[in-house]
């Protein structure tokens, strides 16, 4: 090899590889996002509600299924704090609820900013329709949230599994069934259901934010991106070395 001669950039060409996979991998993410968002709004067009009764049944349910549940709610109530609704800051109450099946879960009943009033609902089976969600997630978690047993507590974050845990203790023995069987979900009580007593909560759940055309766009840029990449390498390449 002459002093004029270079090596090839092995390491400058591994680096790129990374790069681009990296970016192809951005696009197909951002096509399966189009194809979940396409799904939930072809679910919210059929305006199908389901009547889930086993746990098995909840398996096959996802985000954004319309339920149509038959039980009555207990006294554990958790008021999710910091959450911003119409530029107030408030709290989400999230209220236990027993299926006529002995199946626990969470209902988020609503956006309140009054602590003071009462969170309690009248004993007795009810009927109510919420769309499935999942469970509420903190963007930044700042040390360790502790749940206490109580009926009311105000929390920073919904930590799943201390939560189960308390309302395992709660209201397991209280079932009629042999195995006490806990939704890790919760589901979003629809706007037109009336729970009575004076309660004013705010229910104006969002649907998904971002469209099924808008992920499409940002899957074709990080494609075009990455082939205009590989078109900079080859001339890189084809002009230094050959």
């Amino acid at each position: 090899m002459t002093s004029t001669e270079k090596s090839f950039p092995w390491l400058f060409s591994i680096m790129w590889l990374l790069i681009l996979l990296v970016m192809i991998s951005a696009g197909f993410w951002q096509l399966s996002r189009a194809e979940q968002k396409r799904q939930i709004n072809a679910r919210l067009a059929a305006g199908e509600t389901k009547q889930p009764k086993t746990s098995k049944d909840w398996q096959f349910l996802k985000a954004f299924d319309e339920v149509e549940l038959s039980g009555q709610f207990v006294n554990t109530h958790f008021l999710l704090d910091n959450q911003i609704m119409d530029g107030q800051v408030g709290f989400f109450v999230f209220t236990s609820f027993m299926t006529t099946e002995g199946i626990l879960m969470l209902i988020n009943r609503g956006w309140s900013d009054d602590a003071q009033q009462n969170f309690d609902l009248l004993r007795g089976e009810t009927i109510i329709t919420a769309l499935v969600a999942e469970w509420p997630r903190p963007g930044v978690k700042l040390g360790e949230q502790v749940i206490i047993n109580q009926n009311i507590q105000h929390l920073t974050y919904l930590e799943q599994q201390p939560t189960i845990e308390l309302l395992k203790q709660r209201h397991c023995q209280q079932t009629r069934t042999e195995n006490c069987i806990i939704l890790p979900r919760v589901l979003k009580l629809d706007a037109t259901v009336d729970i009575g007593k004076g309660h004013n909560f705010k229910r104006n759940w969002q649907l998904p934010r971002m469209t099924v055309e808008k992920h499409r766009a940002y899957a074709m840029q990080w494609f075009t991106m990455s082939l205009v990449l590989c078109f900079i390498y080859v001339i890189f390449v084809k002009k230094t070395y050959f």
